[in-house]
């Protein structure tokens, strides 16, 4: 089987394919055919050697695909289910523990970018039945991300005031989700084209970033001064805006780190409005399932920017890393 793999050094130009042994299954184990990958900026992160990541390593953290034979005591699943990855593997409920954190898909363990990969049930989840595959493969880090900011950490109402950054993966499953609870959300990004499609997905508010740097005013702006009640935060470099834009006893759920991990943070802001700072590291398989009830409930659709064939996968990072897609980008074997 060929499998995305960084081999030699870090760099988007070190990715290839590579020929692997189909993986062989232990009892309670799961060996799956895959069908389509979705990319992630984690992927784009360990290309660049973010993480230290030992190398060769395979790529991948979302992926979907059909199960082809299951192991002796495996009981969740049948031959021909369709399933999809828990990133955290071990994290089954309640809190994230260190060990848990050590068994993160493409991270600390090799990848699902391959056409077939073997798990533990335990790290499987049935695809919500109202998706298409490749829909389904942008849920285990994006989708479960958003919802776990929003319904988990950020407690979301009905009528609260949610701000978003950008539009890539997690920020439209994020709009998707916050106008499922019936809030208002005010979405940011460089570019109008890409706000306007926000607009048509429920944005009730939209802002160019770029034609107003200082977009934190025009947040409070809109909101007759008050701020806004929940924010997903995506950039960290940038949280003093964010701080800024905030509404007394708000909480900002940071899940990226695009402008970098280092910052310098005004305490002075987070303690006049008694914020609450709060990181994520996605969700465990219990909110994963619970995400999928309701994508299945309300029929909910992921957002598909482009889908590439597995021979242009190096196309498909380098379009991922341009930041040109809105929503998700797919490969599909």
């Amino acid at each position: 089987m060929k499998a995305i793999v960084i081999k030699g050094q870090y760099g988007l130009e070190h990715i290839a394919l590579e020929e692997k042994s189909i993986p062989e299954i232990g009892p309670k184990e799961v060996l799956v055919k895959a069908t389509a990958m979705a990319l992630n900026q984690l992927d784009l992160m360990i290309t660049k050697g973010d993480f230290g990541t030992a190398l060769p390593h395979v790529l991948g953290s979302d992926a979907v695909g059909v199960v082809e034979k299951i192991g002796a005591a495996v009981s969740l699943f049948n031959v021909g289910d369709v399933v999809i990855p828990q990133f955290i593997q071990s994290w089954q409920s309640g809190k994230l523990t260190k060990e848990q954190q050590t068994t993160r898909l493409g991270t600390d363990r090799p990848g699902v970018f391959s056409e077939y990969w073997a798990l533990p049930e335990e790290g499987l989840v049935k695809i919500p039945k109202n998706l298409t595959p490749a829909e389904a493969a942008t849920l285990p880090i994006a989708g479960l991300s958003a919802w776990e900011a929003l319904y988990t950490k950020g407690n979301i109402q009905a009528g609260q005031t949610i701000l978003l950054q950008g539009t890539g993966g997690v920020s439209i499953f994020a709009l998707q989700f916050a106008k499922l609870a019936g809030a208002r959300v005010i979405i940011t990004s460089g570019s109008d084209e890409k706000l306007s499609k926000a607009k048509l997905l429920g944005a009730d508010a939209t802002i160019n970033s770029t034609t107003h740097p200082n977009w934190q005013q025009q947040v409070l702006e809109l909101t007759g001064g008050k701020g806004v009640d929940l924010a997903v935060e995506l950039s960290w470099t940038g949280i003093d805006k964010t701080i800024t834009a905030m509404a007394m006893g708000g909480k900002i759920i940071v899940v990226g780190l695009l402008g970098g991990a280092d910052t310098s943070v005004n305490v002075y802001g987070i303690m006049l409005k008694c914020l609450s700072i709060i990181g994520l590291q996605v969700g465990s398989k219990a909110s994963f399932e619970a995400m999928n009830r309701a994508i299945e409930n309300n029929n909910l659709k992921p957002v598909i920017d482009r889908a590439f064939p597995f021979s242009a996968f190096k196309e498909a990072f380098q379009y991922v890393a341009s930041g040109q897609h809105f929503g998700k980008v797919v490969i599909q074997l």
